[in-house]
């Protein structure tokens, strides 16, 4: 029996994707009959031993086609979308938030980042960002877009940066406390007043513009504003200093933490399935 279509429908229908949830469901159950051998071992207790071993290898077969494609008919789907019938939209002809949401769900998963940061008063500020991007690695810079709100000002986070140089981007633990975290912090309320007040986070004893509760954390300086062609929106260039991590660990295959999915809508990085390339390191 293939994964149900509820399940499919969340994980967004890709085949890929239904692999991943039953090849990652044998894996939990060969593990946790590892797992009840070895209690049962430890108890003198031998006689369902043999049962177990014998469901370890029937389910280990199972995983193995899963993973050689043995078993790719049971996954497939008629409603896997692709350009065999394009039609070709003009993006200029569109309101602001039909494009904005066309643009969203195409180029998505998106970073999440929570901006913190603080002005030259002392109030702090807190803000989701979606734009937030890695552009160089020598020297480390990243950019990101800051738009006006209807009263034509720009995001306090740019503002600040502005003025105090400086700003702390995290990324956030894929909880749903979490993205509420995240969606009260971009709540519009006026500049002296902070998105602090609003969450339940905690500033860090060694930094106060460190949220404590943050899988980990970029520290960095503005280097540089840039205009965007016909655009009200401003770009930051900026410069990674420090990072903020718990580990020593280089996070290979990344992190487990929020990402904007389409428009509005907030959920952990995918990590049900990963598969290494490295063609574009050239011949070795």
């Amino acid at each position: 029996m293939s994964p149900s279509d509820d399940m499919v429908e969340r994980l967004g229908g890709n085949n890929m994707d239904r692999k991943g949830v039953v090849a990652e469901f044998l894996v939990k159950c060969i593990e946790y009959a590892n797992h009840s051998i070895e209690r049962k071992r430890s108890r003198g207790d031998d006689e369902l031993i043999p049962a177990w071993e014998t469901y370890i290898e029937f389910t280990q077969h199972a995983l193995d086609e899963v993973h050689t494609g043995k078993l790719d008919s049971w996954f497939a789907t008629d409603s896997r979308e692709d350009l065999t019938k394009a039609k070709r939209i003009d993006i200029m002809d569109m309101s602001h938030p039909e494009r904005s949401a066309w643009l969203a769900g195409i180029v998505s998963p998106r970073p999440l980042i929570l901006a913190s940061t603080i002005d030259e008063n002392g109030i702090k500020n807190l803000a989701p960002l979606t734009s937030v991007m890695g552009v160089s690695n020598t020297p480390p810079l990243f950019i990101a877009s800051f738009s006006r709100n209807k009263q034509k000002q720009y995001r306090g986070t740019l503002l600040n940066m502005r003025k105090t140089g400086t700003a702390i981007l995290h990324v956030m633990p894929s909880t749903l406390q979490a993205v509420d975290w995240i969606d009260m912090a971009g709540s519009p309320i006026p500049p002296e007043e902070s998105e602090w007040d609003l969450v339940d986070l905690t500033p860090h004893d060694e930094n106060e513009l460190l949220v404590q509760q943050a899988i980990a954390a970029i520290e960095v300086e503005l280097v540089e504003e840039k205009e965007l062609p016909g655009a009200v929106a401003r770009l930051a260039v900026m410069q990674v200093k420090h990072i903020w991590t718990s580990s020593d660990k280089i996070p290979q295959q990344g992190l487990d933490v929020l990402t904007q999915h389409g428009m509005d809508n907030i959920m952990p990085a995918p990590n049900l399935w990963s598969k290494k390339v490295d063609k574009h390191y050239g011949p070795k």
